[in-house]
């Protein structure tokens, strides 16, 4: 097995030089800067860099390696939503949840263990990019309140790294079906004048088969949060994981890390089901023929890996009628995805011209024939 990246039990302490500051991680770059007097420092590269790779998923289940999340980045703790429940790593002050906006947040003063990521994906895209992003994407929504604009003018954006989960695994299924084997006869019948006539019409010749396959499944993509809609985490992707670098908690400074809600075994458990359209599709093309038909399947998995790393991401969470909408921007590529609310007056005066619309078409057509 190899060895996961670790951290020392101790706060890692990131001091300006010049002026004694927090430094915090400047996104796009591989330094740390301060927030006061701009001073920057970089992160310097290990001797010898680790490499990225997987580690078994058997004996992570049996010995994996935690350690309190104070010893994951500078003054690291973390803190509870009373809303929506998610627990969160902070390096600094929180006033609010990032993922629902709710006001209530709750110390949690018990140093808990968590699985150490071993690599992460640094922040390329700053707070002020992403908030630009933010402003374009509310200003073109079709059907918007007039007053949304106005209100996000006073959204704050909040840097967040979510966990997520890579699997390897080699899939193997005996099954049981049916081949298909199209022919053809041909059939009389009547037209419409009364006239015999004849057509080709396709049948399909069954015969029972069996068989066992085996499939290979590289990097099954898993979020280990459940704070964010399934949708809006699917249209973060891609990534650019080819640009994950081994974990260091500098690059922890300055943002949020949520705590992996979904662990090891229970995303596993999800990528299992993303593996069935894959099996399916190789037991057909096992079967052959014409056409498929599957009556039953088993499946094992053998040679499964994982890793676990983190995922940037700006994410501003905003009430507007007493619902929360959720905005998330993908801090490597700029992709940004979100939620919005309608305007129930915009959307009736739509369908009220659409109607107009029409019916002055059909008095046209009525009066000109």
């Amino acid at each position: 097995m190899t060895e996961p990246h670790t951290q020392t039990g101790t706060h890692e302490e990131f001091p300006c030089q010049q002026c004694g500051a927090k430094l915090e991680f400047a996104p796009g770059s591989t330094s740390l800067q301060c927030p006061y007097c701009g001073h920057s420092q970089q992160i310097a590269a290990p001797a010898a860099a680790a490499p990225v790779v997987e580690r078994s998923f058997e004996e992570a289940l049996r010995a994996l390696r935690q350690q309190p999340v104070s010893a994951l980045a500078e003054n690291g703790h973390e803190i509870q939503c009373n809303g929506c429940g998610a627990i969160t790593m902070i390096t600094a002050q929180a006033s609010a949840c990032p993922f629902c906006d709710s006001p209530v947040v709750v110390p949690i003063t018990e140093d808990r263990a968590t699985i150490v990521p071993e690599s992460v994906l640094p922040f390329a895209i700053d707070e002020r990019t992403a908030g630009g992003k933010f402003k374009d994407w509310v200003t073109s929504r079709w059907f918007a309140p007039s007053d949304l604009a106005a209100k996000a003018r006073r959204v704050r954006m909040d840097g967040v790294y979510l966990p997520y989960y890579t699997y390897d695994a080699l899939a193997h299924a005996s099954y049981r079906g049916q081949r298909g084997t199209y022919y053809y006869v041909t059939e009389t019948y009547q037209d419409s004048e009364g006239k015999t006539q004849t057509r080709q019409v396709r049948k399909t010749r069954w015969s029972p088969v069996s068989g066992h396959i085996q499939r290979h499944f590289d990097d099954l993509l898993i979020c280990a949060s459940t704070s964010l809609p399934d949708k809006l985490i699917a249209d973060l992707e891609p990534w650019d994981l080819g640009a994950l670098t081994a974990f260091d908690s500098r690059y922890l400074s300055g943002f949020m890390a949520e705590r992996a809600a979904l662990g090891l075994e229970d995303g596993f458990g999800v990528a299992k089901k993303k593996m069935v359209p894959g099996i399916e599709s190789t037991i057909r093309s096992d079967i052959g023929g014409d056409t498929q038909s599957i009556d039953s399947y088993s499946t094992n998995h053998t040679s499964v890996t994982f890793k676990l790393f983190l995922l940037p991401l700006w994410l501003s969470s905003f009430r507007y009628d007493n619902t929360v909408y959720r905005f998330v921007v993908n801090a490597r590529t700029g992709e940004a995805v979100g939620e919005r609310p309608y305007s129930k007056i915009k959307i009736a005066m739509a369908v009220l011209g659409a109607i107009a619309v029409i019916v002055l078409i059909v008095l046209l057509v009525h009066k000109f024939g």
